[in-house]
């Protein structure tokens, strides 16, 4: 993620800005397939640094029985995670104005 920051994040901005990014893939992950279908669902996001702040998300799935390609439905999880926490950043006001 590409974001120029106004400031160092606090930790508690920072927690906010993981947790958005986690549920949003989950939300995604479960709208598309019933959680009784899924044997394993692992989110992990990780804020590293402060100003830069790097942000790393890692989804993984598993179903119960298999034989479905999961590539393109982790890839989207992992987008809209993006998305929520660059929509996080914005809505703390982290982040530099930028013209339009």
């Amino acid at each position: 993620m590409g974001i120029e920051l106004k400031r160092e994040p606090t930790a508690d901005e920072i927690e906010q800005i993981c947790t958005a990014a986690e549920e949003a893939a989950k939300r995604h992950l479960l709208f598309k397939i019933p959680l009784k279908r899924i044997s394993d669902l692992d989110v992990m996001v990780e804020a590293v640094g402060d100003k830069p702040l790097n942000v790393n998300v890692e989804v993984a799935i598993e179903l119960a029985s298999g034989g479905q390609d999961l590539d393109a439905l982790v890839e989207e999880a992992t987008e809209l995670a993006f998305s929520a926490a660059e929509a996080k950043f914005k809505e703390l006001d982290l982040c530099v104005d930028t013209p339009a």
